[in-house]
């Protein structure tokens, strides 16, 4: 498969966290599998992985929790 991004070979099977911002709000999946460029770092879900995320979406199977991320103030430069 080629990067979506950049057009390099995807070549890295992973497993480990994602970030997925769906009609603005930001999701967190954990434990999850991906295939990741090693170029340019994109990350890609298979449409069978991409369709289980909808779906617990669609049927609210998650937990939520409070996490802290770094934020900062682009008012610079």
């Amino acid at each position: 498969m080629k990067c979506p991004a950049c057009h390099e070979n995807m070549v890295e099977k992973k497993r480990g966290e994602i970030e997925l911002r769906i009609d603005d709000r930001l999701y967190l999946v954990r434990n999850i599998s991906f295939e990741e460029c090693p170029v340019c770092g994109e990350r890609v879900l298979s449409p069978n992985v991409g369709q289980q995320i909808y779906e617990k979406l669609k049927a609210r199977e998650y937990k939520e929790e409070m996490i802290q991320v770094p934020v900062l103030d682009g008012t610079y430069g």
